[in-house]
This record gives C-alpha cells, sequence and structure tokens, in this order.
C-alpha cells in the first residue's frame, strides 16, 4: 500500500523522466519547475496556473495534473471553496515539490 507522498513522488519521477528524454528546453522546465512550489505559496494556486499558462508551460502544467492524478486542476482551483481550495494547494505544492526535487536531481 503506497502513500499520495509516495505515489506522487513515483509519478514526478515518471514526469521528468519524460521530459529529459523527449525536450530540449529541460533546463528552462528545471528552472520554472525550482520556482513554481514557492510561486504557489505566495500568490495562490490558481494564480500561479495562469502565470505558468500565460508564459506557455503546458508541459509543466501537464506534468503537475498527472502528478496530483487531477486533470481539471485549473477549473478546480479557481471555483473551489476555500477549504477545499487550500487543500488542492497544499497538494499542489506538494506535488509541485516532487517535480522539483526530481529535476534538480
Amino acid at each position: 500500500m503506497q502513500t499520495h507522498e509516495q505515489k506522487m513522488a513515483e509519478a514526478a519521477f515518471g514526469c521528468v523522466e519524460k521530459r529529459k528524454k523527449e525536450t530540449d528546453k529541460f533546463d528552462e522546465y528545471c528552472s520554472f519547475s525550482s520556482s513554481f512550489p514557492t510561486l504557489i505559496h505566495s500568490c495562490g494556486l490558481a494564480q500561479a496556473l495562469s502565470f505558468a499558462k500565460a508564459k506557455e508551460k503546458d508541459n509543466y502544467i501537464e506534468d503537475l495534473k498527472v502528478v496530483l492524478e487531477a486533470e481539471d486542476i485549473i477549473e478546480r482551483s479557481r471555483e473551489a471553496g476555500v477549504m477545499e481550495y487550500i487543500r488542492i494547494s497544499r497538494r499542489a505544492i506538494s506535488a509541485a515539490s516532487w517535480i522539483k526535487r526530481y529535476a534538480q536531481a
């Protein structure tokens, strides 16, 4: 039986490895992934996702969706009530931190 953190770590490892093999902009991906957890913490999840979308970081958003197992993360972050928004944000920070760790490694 795996914990949520173990599932996120496994998914993040797979996503980062896939990006490393298929993209020539892996350094840019690593740079963005290292700042994204802080961005969520300082600006909020909805704003951080909007920023990523505006900067055309679709690869990163897709990886975050895979790690969170939530295809509708952008919509949910905009429409959620306060308590759900906090819960989603905490999970997103955790998922983004796993992506950051593997991208730096």
